[in-house]
């Protein structure tokens, strides 16, 4: 998908009240579901790094797809996915909501993406979870 006329997002958003929900199986499902969803959707997952309390996905999309609606069916599919996949999690969580509400998001060139997605790929590094 990468060449002319794409732009690119790094994103970032936490689940609710920053909770360290996304280990293991929730982290695996997090994965497979936001690439499903943008194949599903047209747009193209460069590379997810998550740990506990947060994720970060780099996409590539048309330069005329709206940014946040994207952001919105992400969040909105994977919580309403990973509540369906874990019930228990909403009791675990104490909410009915997986994701904080807001996001953040940076937009790359075709320059900076190695430096982005080295970045993304660090993170359970970073976070202490691997060596």
């Amino acid at each position: 998908m990468s060449g002319k006329g794409r732009v690119y997002y790094h994103l970032t958003f936490s689940p609710y009240k920053r909770i360290p929900a996304l280990f293991d199986e929730i982290d695996a499902l997090f994965n497979r579901l936001v690439r499903e969803i943008a194949q599903d959707k047209g747009f193209y997952v460069i590379e997810t790094g998550v740990v506990p309390n947060h994720a970060h996905v780099l996409i590539e999309k048309k330069p005329w797809d709206d940014l946040i609606t994207i952001i919105q069916l992400i969040k909105g599919i994977t919580a309403r996915r990973i509540f369906q996949a874990m019930p228990e999690l909403r009791f675990d969580m104490h909410t009915e909501h997986f994701w904080a509400e807001g996001y953040h998001y940076v937009r790359h060139t075709e320059e900076s993406l190695p430096t982005a997605r080295a970045y993304i790929r660090d993170q359970k590094r970073k976070h202490g979870l691997i060596d």
